[in-house]
């Protein structure tokens, strides 16, 4: 650990002043700093101020490229709002002679805090803003592990949880934007992480069974909703919670549009199969089930690849069922009812790489239709060089990227075609039963759209 590790910032220029106007949460910005004890691409815990007086924020900052004599670009982001915590109270606290130090934005003048008085004004920093103290810890944990990749058993859950989250906020954004922003944001609870390795830069997560284990539990608070916020018809959550080891609730609105979120588990995270993600779109009047798989093990011939097992029969069999139960509606009686193909369920088989904080890059994955699932598993399907049944990249090659997966359930182009609202709640409840964790995400408007693409219609039109 460096000798003198912390930093506040004091913006004295009026052009950076803004920034204290209205909500902020969240926020982030770039600066020209002179910095030069900073190493390039190193993740830093900042205070910032702007009054000389106060600290405002503290957040996120990474130095970049210099930009100027003596000066580099630095990016601030993930700003949390401290409510303009008076310097004097910190430094009365702090003890008698303990003088904080500030970098000037302006000129640079200015040094760092020695380590200790550093942690112990972050500390301070809990106590005086107790509302703040999970979203301080988070940071501080983000700077602390963010070069590390957790594996094992509970990294690999929340690896699929990661995974349908940030495939749910893409469809719902229709970019990676808001995907980049949350995922970004994710981070453990420090007393969580063990056997963290210098050398391969590794780590494994030790979670007990009392304690908020879902990866939505370690996103910004800004995006975490209480489960009595949770507000629509199509699933009676209230008739459901009661039975659930963990939920967590979400909610993200752009325009007129906003998407709610639900993890719900049953079970503890050890004995949770895997996760489910149920996407529902109100205006197209349809769900897809996507159903993760890890692809643990690895060769040189066919790179990662995934071993059906009986398990994956059974899901399908299910799938099926339900399919059978609900057949799609041939007949189309509007423009939204259109689809390339009505059926609602998938399985993606994601390589078995961990999970990172900081990290808002989603694994490069195979999503699968249940049909053509059904081909691989079947007679004619791809086998192993000693006859057994394998999925990998190579193999299987008719599958949708990330990409064309988010953009074809945004555009309404697969899904199911439902012709009631309460066959999402009856397939919630089917899959709650399987042993596995489920987000359900619901997409819905607070007014009338008249045209879902508006922003993609053809000249002249």
């Amino acid at each position: 650990m460096a000798k003198d590790e912390g930093l506040i910032i004091h913006f004295d220029e009026e052009q950076r002043k803004d920034l204290i106007k209205g909500d902020n949460e969240g926020a982030n910005f770039s600066d020209a700093l002179s910095v030069p004890d900073w190493e390039m691409k190193q993740l830093q815990v900042v205070l910032l101020s702007f009054s000389g007086t106060t600290i405002d924020y503290i957040c996120l900052a990474k130095k970049g490229s210099r930009v100027a004599t003596a000066k580099s670009r630095v990016e601030f982001y993930d700003l949390v709002e401290l409510d303009n915590v008076k310097l004097s109270e910190i430094e009365e606290k702090l003890g008698v002679q303990k003088k904080l130090v500030f970098v000037k934005s302006s000129s640079g003048q200015g040094g760092r805090i020695p380590t200790k008085t550093w942690v112990a004004t972050l500390e301070i920093l809990k106590e005086l803003r107790t509302y703040k103290k999970s979203e301080i810890e988070r940071l501080i944990s983000l700077k602390s592990v963010s070069k590390y990749t957790f594996g094992g058993g509970y990294a690999d859950q929340l690896s699929q949880e990661r995974e349908a989250l940030g495939a749910a906020l893409d469809i719902f954004s229709g970019s990676n934007i808001l995907r980049k922003e949350v995922l970004s944001s994710w981070a453990p609870n420090i007393e969580d992480v063990k056997d963290l390795d210098d050398g391969d830069l590794t780590a494994t997560l030790s979670i007990n069974d009392m304690q908020k284990s879902s990866f939505i539990s370690g996103i910004a608070s800004r995006h975490i909703q209480e489960e009595s916020a949770l507000q629509h018809d199509l699933v009676n959550w209230e008739g459901e919670s009661a039975q659930f080891h963990e939920m967590g609730v979400s909610s993200f609105q752009q325009g007129s549009r906003i998407l709610d979120i639900v993890y719900a588990n049953k079970n503890s995270l050890e004995h949770t199969l895997g996760v489910d993600l149920i996407y529902y779109n109100q205006e197209f009047h349809s769900f897809v089930l996507v159903q993760y798989k890890l692809m643990k093990d690895k060769s040189d011939a066919e790179g990662y690849y995934y071993r059906p097992d009986g398990q994956l029969e059974k899901e399908l069999a299910r799938m099926d069922e339900f399919s059978k139960q609900y057949p799609a509606d041939s007949e189309i009686n509007s423009h939204e009812q259109y689809r390339l193909n009505p059926d609602g369920f998938l399985f993606k088989m994601v390589p078995c790489r961990g999970v990172q904080a900081a990290s808002s890059q989603l694994i490069s994955g195979m999503y699968i239709t249940r049909e053509y699932m059904q081909f691989l598993l079947g007679n004619g399907g791809p086998k192993g060089k000693n006859g057994g049944r394998i999925i990998s990249f190579k193999n299987s090659p008719r599958y949708l990227t990330n990409t064309e997966f988010s953009s074809s359930v945004n555009r309404g182009w697969i899904g199911s075609k439902m012709n009631q609202s309460d066959i999402l709640e009856k397939i919630v409840k089917v899959f709650l039963e399987t042993g596995r964790a489920i987000i359900v995400a619901v997409e819905r408007e607070t007014a009338n759209k008249s045209n879902h693409s508006d922003s993609t219609s053809a000249p002249g039109v």
